[in-house]
């Protein structure tokens, strides 16, 4: 959401490092991020990183992979032309 990462999903799992409930509610960034298991729990509601924690293993690559996208493909600037044409 804007500059902020607040998860990633790989496969049945997802990764949170933030968390809000609506756009007016407290933004909760955890030191530490919650894993959820998608498939036992869709309402993401309990954090499972212990004993999961090679999940992040798994998943974080794929932060990864976002991240080197956008420097090669930066996201189109606040205010750009539609249709937008990237500087060469």
């Amino acid at each position: 959401m804007g500059n902020d990462i607040f998860g990633v999903k790989w496969q049945d799992w997802k990764i949170h490092f933030k968390e809000q409930d609506a756009w007016n509610t407290p933004l909760r960034t955890y030191t530490m991020p919650r894993v959820v298991n998608l498939i036992n729990d869709p309402q993401e509601q309990d954090n499972v990183l212990f004993p999961h924690t090679w999940v992040l293993k798994k998943g974080l690559p794929q932060l990864e992979e976002h991240a080197a996208s956008l420097k090669k493909y930066p996201p189109i600037p606040t205010g750009a032309p539609d249709p937008y044409t990237p500087p060469r």
